[in-house]
């Protein structure tokens, strides 16, 4: 199947609801229960087309972004806000945050770029950890639930992830870089997984009634920053 010029790939399941997700790579992939005819399947498409084509044009722009060099007068965005980057040459390695919404990089004249993005990773982990270690415990109490641990990795596709047969969470290091509400509702919503598992109404049902706002903090997740 294909639409707009962009191949649609569809695995059938052993599921109830149908699923379709739209990646940077922009691939279109499809998980529909077994029984479900074609035509339902192109009608549910044909509804969704402009959602689709909105996820693809936001990742095609995000194709275009250039990467990172870590040089001066770069944007860098922190905690929802977007700021100058300013290298700095000095012997200590460090990041600071400046009250004029610049982001002073401290590294030597001849830095690699490798390293210059392990030092800001290591800065946005730390911080993004100091979130975690509130938010999670916070919602924990409210949604009476527990999770064994969590961690933060780098991850392409998603804002989060919940392993419910061990209680881990993973979180998007990216995440630094969002507002602390967003980071709220992907704490939110991967806790939510230990209630429930499947992301069908009574899923929906409780992401509302903690999140009201969730679908707002999808969408402002998605910004490309």
């Amino acid at each position: 199947m294909w639409i707009n010029n962009y191949e649609v790939k569809i695995n059938r399941k052993n599921v109830k609801n149908i699923n379709l997700r739209v990646y940077p790579d922009l691939s279109i992939k499809i998980s529909a229960p077994k029984e479900m005819k074609r035509s339902e399947i192109e009608k549910m498409m044909i509804e969704k087309e402009d959602w689709i084509n909105k996820q693809l044009q936001k990742y095609e722009q995000q194709k275009r972004i250039p990467k990172r060099n870590y040089i001066s007068g770069e944007d860098h965005y922190f905690n929802g806000k977007r700021y100058i980057l300013r290298v700095h040459d000095s012997i200590t390695p460090c990041i600071k945050i400046s009250k004029i919404k610049t982001i002073d990089m401290y590294v030597k004249e001849n830095t690699s770029i490798e390293n210059k993005t392990k030092l800001m990773d290591n800065f946005y982990r730390r911080n993004l950890k100091k979130k975690l270690d509130e938010y999670v415990p916070k919602w924990e109490k409210i949604l009476k639930v527990k999770a064994k641990d969590y961690h933060i990795r780098k991850m392409k596709n998603r804002w989060g992830s919940c392993n419910t047969n061990n209680k881990t969470i993973l979180f998007n290091l990216e995440l630094a870089k969002k507002k602390d509400s967003e980071i709220q509702y992907v704490v939110i919503y991967e806790l939510l997984q230990l209630i429930e598992k499947k992301h069908n109404a009574h899923f929906k049902q409780l992401i509302t009634k903690y999140c009201p706002k969730w679908k707002i903090y999808q969408e402002t997740l998605n910004e490309i920053l």
